[in-house]
């Protein structure tokens, strides 16, 4: 499903901060876990990444059940969406032909594979920053739906 240009221009945030979605998988036994994540961005018109910072416990989920709901929340520019599709993690060592439902591994990884140095993370202040980021992977996303949970149409597909 390709998303629309609003969503489009709103999801190539980089730099200045960037975006800050959160992520949520589940486990085979339903059990959900969510994530916040900052280094995000729109792959293509149809596809969501995330960099993956070693989020042990999505990676364990995505390999039970292999979808995710990836939910923007920006309500001062009305950002209310959340994309739900088949998600896994495209890592380092993957074949690069790979075609995960039409983004090729390769190429998801010469554009999103070393985010730090892409995007680094200057906002965040020096005591806390970490030393080194390191990246394993990207997390992708297909958008297969999109919904909104803005309050007056709270559920309504929009894609």
């Amino acid at each position: 499903m390709k998303m629309n240009a609003e969503m489009l221009n709103s999801l190539r945030a980089i730099g200045q901060g960037g975006v800050v979605v959160h992520l949520t998988t589940c486990s085979s036994k339903g059990v959900p876990n969510t994530v916040g994540e900052r280094f995000f961005s729109a792959f293509g018109d149809e596809h969501l990444v995330i960099a993956d910072m070693f989020a042990q416990k999505t990676k364990v989920n995505l390999n039970e059940n292999p979808f995710g709901v990836i939910t923007v929340a920006h309500p001062v520019k009305g950002r209310y969406w959340s994309f739900r599709g088949p998600c896994m993690i495209i890592m380092w060592g993957e074949d690069e032909n790979f075609d995960f439902h039409g983004a090729k591994a390769g190429d998801v990884l010469r554009e999103w594979g070393d985010w730090a140095s892409k995007d680094p993370p200057s906002e965040v202040p020096p005591d806390i920053r970490p030393p080194a980021v390191c990246q394993r992977g990207v997390i992708t996303l297909k958008v297969d739906e999109a919904y909104s949970w803005k309050p007056d149409i709270s559920g309504e597909q929009l894609l």
